[in-house]
C-alpha cells in the first residue's frame, strides 16, 4: 500500500510540472498586442514592418470591405410604405385612443398584405388637422417635401375625425415615384371598433400597384410589364393587385445618367391607358404549338408540369395618337400604375387645347364601347351633349372600363379619344382648336350663297333673253346677253376661294395646328372640285350655242315683222 501511495504522489507531481511547462510554452507563442498602424502619407518614407502588415491585413479587410448590395427582382421586391395617420376631433384626442387605433390599423394591414408591404404606421406630426377637407386640400408638393430623398415608395394619408361618437375616416395615396395624389376616399361609422377595419379597407382601395414596362409581345399587339411584389401573394384575397380588365395609367420618368437616383423629368400621359388582358399566365409543359405535333412514348405516363408566371402582366395600349410609351429608351423608366374607379361617374369639361379658359358648349359626344379604335362596337353608343359649362357626365360601366369618345364640331369629327371614367371624379379634356376650320366653313357657305345668287341672276337674265328673242326684240336680247356676261365667272370664284384658303392656312400655321391645316385643305379642295364641275367647258359651250340660237331667232322674227322697202311711219307730234 505504501508503494502504491508513493507512486501516486509522484505521478501527481509529474502532471503538475507538465501543466506548468505547457502554460509557459503557450504564453511564449501568444503574440503581443499590436498597436494600430497609421496609414502612411505620400510624404512619409516610413513603412510598416512585414509582421505588422500581416497582422493588420485581415482585420482591415473585414472592416472596410462593404457588403454587396443585393437588389431583388421587381416581382420579389416588397413595397416601402409609410402610413401617416392623423387624428382630429374630441373623440380621438386621448393618447391611449390614438395608440389603440394605430395598433388596430397596423395589425389590419399586416393581416391584409403580409410580406408584400414593408409598412411603417405612425402618428403623423404634420397632418394636422386630419379631417377630410384638410386631406383634400393637400397638394403633391406638400407631401413630397416630407419624403424628399427617402427610400419610401408609397405614402398613405389616413385621417380619423371623431365627434360625438361619429367617426369619419378619409384616405388618400401618394406615389413618390410619379409624385401624384389619388382622389380622397372617405367613409363614416358610429362604432369606434370599426375605425381600424374601415381605415384598412380605404387604404386597400386607395393603393395603386406599380408595374414596369419590359418589352412588347411577339406579335407587337400588346405590352408586357413586371408587377412589383407580384410574386408575394397577400394573405387577404381582396388585396390582390391585378385583375383582368383593370386599367393602368402610364408615366415616363427620365433619370439622370450620371446620377440614376435623380429624376430629370416626369411626364404623365393623359388620355392614355393600358387595359390588362392577362396576368400570372399559366405555363404548361403539355402545351403544343400549332406547327408541332405531340410526342408520346409507349409505356410512359407523364404528368404535365404547371408553372404560374407570377408578377407578369400583359395589356393593350389605348391612346388617341402616337405616344412615347412601349418602346426602347435610354435612362427612361416606363411605369404604369393600376388605378380603379374612385367614383361612379366622372364629370369631364371640354376645353380648347390652346385656351383652357374657353369651354366647348353644346358639342355632341358619342360614347362608344370598344377596346381598340379599329374594333367593332361592343354595345350601342350613347349620345351626350356638353352643357353651358362645357361639361359632360360619363358613367362607369363595370363591363367596359374604357370607352372611346367621339367629339363632333357640327357634323365634323373633332377628336376621337379614349377615356376611363371614375378614375378622376372631375377631369378636363383638352381638345384641338377648331375655330380655323369653322371659319373656313362659314366663308365657304358665303361663297356657296354667292354662287347660288349668281345662278339665280343668270336664270333671270336668260329668261329675259328668251322672251326678247320670242318677241323679235334684238335690243332687249343684246341687253340681256350683256347682263349675262357681266356675271362673275369661274376665275372670280377661284380667286375668292384661294383667298379663303390662304388666310386660313396662315392662321393654322401660326397656331401650329396641323389638324386644322389638313381639314382646311380638304374643304377647299372639295370646293374647288365643285367649282370645276359647275363651270365645266361643255356647259359653257351649250350656253354659247343657245345664245347664238336666240340671236338668230330674234333677228328672223324682227325681219319678218318689217317688210323690205317699207319705212315705218313717223310718230305724231305731241
Amino acid at each position: 500500500m505504501k508503494v502504491i501511495l508513493s507512486n501516486y504522489s509522484s505521478l501527481l507531481m509529474v502532471a503538475a510540472m507538465f501543466c506548468g511547462f505547457s502554460a509557459q510554452r503557450c504564453e511564449a507563442q501568444t503574440p503581443a498586442a499590436v498597436e494600430p498602424v497609421s496609414t502612411p502619407t505620400p510624404g512619409d518614407n516610413s513603412s510598416p514592418s512585414p509582421t505588422a502588415a500581416v497582422n493588420q491585413s485581415p482585420v482591415t479587410a473585414s472592416v472596410t470591405a462593404a457588403e454587396p448590395v443585393i437588389e431583388l427582382p421587381l416581382p420579389h421586391r416588397p413595397y416601402q410604405v409609410v402610413v401617416e395617420v392623423g387624428f382630429d376631433g374630441s373623440d380621438t384626442r386621448g393618447a391611449l385612443t390614438q395608440s389603440l387605433l394605430l395598433e388596430d390599423i397596423r395589425k389590419g394591414l399586416r393581416r391584409m398584405y403580409g410580406h408584400m408591404w414593408n409598412a411603417e404606421i405612425r402618428n403623423s406630426k404634420w397632418l394636422i388637422p386630419a379631417n377630410s377637407h384638410r386631406i383634400e386640400r393637400l397638394t403633391e408638393a406638400d407631401v413630397q417635401s416630407h419624403f424628399e430623398g427617402s427610400s419610401v415608395e408609397k405614402v398613405l394619408l389616413v385621417g380619423v375625425s371623431g365627434n360625438q361618437n361619429a367617426f369619419e375616416i378619409s384616405c388618400r395615396e401618394f406615389d413618390v415615384r410619379v409624385q401624384e395624389l389619388t382622389p380622397v376616399l372617405k367613409q363614416q361609422t358610429n362604432d369606434i371598433q370599426e375605425v381600424g377595419t374601415t381605415a384598412c379597407r380605404l387604404a386597400r382601395d386607395s393603393f395603386r400597384p406599380v408595374t414596369m414596362f419590359t418589352a412588347q409581345s411577339v406579335d407587337k399587339t400588346e405590352l408586357e410589364f413586371e408587377l412589383q411584389a407580384g410574386a408575394l401573394i397577400p394573405p387577404d384575397p381582396t388585396a390582390a393587385q391585378i385583375a383582368e380588365g383593370d386599367v393602368l395609367r402610364p408615366f415616363l420618368r427620365q433619370l439622370d445618367r450620371r446620377n440614376p437616383g435623380k429624376i430629370k423629368s416626369l411626364q404623365r400621359l393623359d388620355l392614355c391607358y393600358i387595359r390588362v388582358t392577362t396576368f400570372n399566365q399559366e405555363l404548361r409543359t403539355d402545351a403544343v404549338s400549332p406547327e408541332d405535333s405531340p410526342v408520346r412514348v409507349d409505356g410512359v405516363n407523364t404528368s404535365p408540369a404547371v408553372y404560374t408566371d407570377n408578377g407578369h402582366v400583359r395589356g393593350v395600349l389605348i391612346s388617341h395618337g402616337l405616344v412615347p410609351f412601349g418602346g426602347r429608351a435610354r435612362s427612361v423608366q416606363q411605369i404604369a400604375l393600376r388605378q380603379r374607379p374612385a367614383a361612379k361617374k366622372s364629370r369631364v369639361r371640354l376645353v380648347l387645347q390652346a385656351r383652357p379658359d374657353r369651354p366647348l358648349i353644346c358639342f355632341r359626344v358619342d360614347r362608344v364601347s370598344k377596346l381598340r379604335q379599329t374594333d367593332v362596337n361592343e354595345a350601342p353608343g350613347v349620345r351626350l351633349l356638353s352643357d353651358r359649362n362645357g361639361d359632360i357626365e360619363v358613367e362607369v360601366d363595370p363591363q367596359n372600363p374604357t370607352f372611346w369618345l367621339y367629339v363632333y364640331s357640327g357634323s365634323v369629327l373633332l377628336a376621337r379619344v379614349p377615356y376611363a371614367p371614375g378614375l378622376i371624379p372631375r377631369d378636363t379634356m383638352k381638345l384641338p382648336d377648331d375655330s380655323v376650320r369653322l371659319g373656313v366653313e362659314g366663308e365657304l357657305y358665303l361663297l356657296r350663297d354667292h354662287l347660288v345668287d349668281m345662278v339665280a341672276q343668270k336664270a333671270v337674265h336668260m329668261s329675259i333673253a328668251k322672251k326678247s328673242a320670242a318677241e323679235g326684240n334684238v335690243q332687249g336680247l343684246e341687253a340681256a346677253i350683256a347682263q349675262l356676261d357681266a356675271l362673275p365667272g369661274q376665275k372670280r370664284f377661284e380667286e375668292l376661294l384661294n383667298k379663303i384658303k390662304t388666310d386660313a392656312l396662315t392662321k393654322a400655321d401660326q397656331q401650329k395646328n396641323k389638324s386644322a391645316r389638313t381639314k382646311v385643305e380638304k374643304l377647299c379642295t372639295k370646293m374647288a372640285e365643285s367649282l370645276t364641275l359647275f363651270f365645266a367647258g361643255d356647259k359653257r359651250l351649250r350656253e354659247a350655242e343657245e345664245i347664238e340660237r336666240l340671236r338668230q331667232s330674234a333677228e328672223a322674227r324682227a325681219g319678218a315683222a318689217a317688210p323690205v322697202g317699207e319705212t315705218p311711219a313717223p310718230a305724231p307730234n305731241q
